[in-house]
């Protein structure tokens, strides 16, 4: 069992979290050709735990009924989480710290819930940025462990499915299957692996939306 558990580890894709670049994107969230509302991103260079990290904030709003802002602690060196809090509608719900061989998750007016871990794990909130600093390639697959709050241990599975233009941008489709079932595409610019949107389900993420009323 031992072997097996190193064999899985050792087969893990090289993340390579150099990849990303600091700096603010604006995306519309649609549904079809009708634009809902909009998502704020954020990466910033920073230090945490004496090492490296990317701080990571993913802000969307869609009208007055949704408000989820999510913030990551990474280490840049391969985007393994140290952090991870989420704020609905301003009120924090969860809180992660994730430390050698375990995890603690503290949701509001809840007793923290240590969770074991036998190896590295990603942020399962974290989608198109992960998914950027992998070494995509023409028909690559990739499986990538990681912890999502309510679903608890999980893994990314994903398939590099062809290139697309998006606006004057090469991009690699990345497609994955979070349920089994309904299929997403993420667009990641070649040139520079920025997360140029995504789409699935009905529902599409694009460059270009109304950011002006997020705060900075």
């Amino acid at each position: 069992m031992l072997f097996l558990a190193l064999a899985a580890q050792a087969a893990l894709p090289a993340v390579d979290g150099a990849r990303l670049q600091p700096g603010t994107v604006c995306y519309a969230i649609a549904r079809g050709e009708t634009v809902m509302g909009a998502t704020l991103q954020t990466v910033k260079a920073t230090t945490a735990d004496g090492v490296p990290a990317w701080d990571v904030v993913i802000h969307q709003r869609v009208g007055d009924k949704f408000d989820l802002r999510d913030h990551f602690v990474l280490r840049r060196k391969d985007l393994t989480p140290i952090a991870f809090d989420s704020r609905k509608a301003g009120v924090e719900h969860v809180r992660v710290a994730y430390a050698t061989g375990k995890l603690v998750t503290t949701r509001a007016g809840g007793a923290p819930q240590e969770t074991a871990l036998t190896g590295p794990v990603w942020e399962g909130n974290l989608w198109g940025l992960t998914f950027a600093a992998l070494p995509l390639a023409e028909g690559a697959h990739f499986e990538l462990p990681f912890y999502q709050y309510d679903k608890g241990l999980g893994r990314f599975s994903l398939d590099v499915v062809g290139s697309e233009k998006v606006g004057d941008r090469d991009a690699w489709v990345v497609e994955t299957s979070p349920d089994g079932q309904r299929k997403v595409r993420y667009f990641i610019g070649k040139a520079d692996h920025a997360e140029l949107g995504y789409a699935g389900g009905g529902f599409a993420q694009r460059l270009g939306g109304d950011c002006s009323g997020f705060p900075q």
